[in-house]
């Protein structure tokens, strides 16, 4: 069963992995071998518990950045690449009525294109080392809720269906395109959630009567990027503690 965890030899790339759920899914890959380019916006690297992991500074959210960030975060177009993980993201605190066009250009560009832009240049690295994974990171707003973070859930509801549509054609080249949609997980974006009289609120709507750890993200992505997961292609794995069926 370990040989199904070790990714020695095999390559990553991790958007939004300075911290909270991208930092988690990249040191998970980088402990059981991986070597793993981390692509966040901020321009100081942050502190990795291993040496396995590289930093290369981009603003997702700017299409002239994005524009080959792939091999150039790489180090060039003959770089191998086994796996991506779209994870970079970022919500408003907004509705239908007060969402601004500013807003809702920010997030489609950082949450729908971006995901589109990096798997597409991310194809051909794939191609060459005869299949890969692509995890695209979604949300439970593309299934429930979502109507206060109005432009985010729109926009994870259009990435779920861009998983399944970009499955649709990869799986023939081996290359498998899943999603996964966290519920409210723990990080430095949530953490007025887990304050006392917020977090009994929430947990109960929860059936596990508890928020998620960004390890328990980390633990579903290791399944979608690894061997265990090859016949699965096009699905989007819910992982938050029962919400989304209560």
């Amino acid at each position: 069963m370990d040989s199904l965890l070790d990714f020695t030899g095999k390559t990553a790339i991790v958007t939004g992995g300075r911290r909270g759920l991208g930092k988690a899914m990249a040191t998970a890959l980088a402990e059981r071998g991986a070597d793993v380019v981390v692509i966040a916006k901020n321009a100081e690297p942050p502190h990795f518990a291993t040496e396995r992991i590289r930093y290369f500074s981009a603003d997702l959210a700017e299409r002239a950045e994005r524009q080959g960030v792939i091999a150039r975060a790489l180090g060039g177009e003959d770089r191998p690449l086994d796996i991506l993980v779209n994870n970079a993201g970022m919500q408003f605190q907004e509705s239908v009525e007060s969402c601004t066009l500013e807003q809702w250009d920010y997030s489609r560009s950082l949450l729908l294109d971006a995901v589109f832009e990096l798997s597409q240049q991310a194809v051909p690295f794939l191609k060459r080392r005869g299949g890969g994974k692509i995890i695209n990171i979604a949300s439970i707003c593309a299934f429930r809720e979502g109507g206060w973070n109005f432009s985010y859930g729109v926009m994870k509801s259009a990435v779920a269906g861009m998983t399944r549509c970009m499955a649709n054609s990869l799986a023939q080249h081996n290359i498998n395109v899943n999603a996964i949609a966290p519920g409210i997980i723990r990080t430095d974006l949530t953490a007025q959630c887990f304050e006392e009289e917020r977090y009994r609120s929430l947990i109960a709507k929860y059936p596990a009567r508890r928020l998620g750890e960004p390890e328990e993200i980390a633990n579903a992505m290791l399944f979608l990027a690894g061997k265990m997961s090859d016949f699965v292609h096009g699905q989007t794995l819910i992982v938050d503690g029962g919400f989304t069926g209560n």
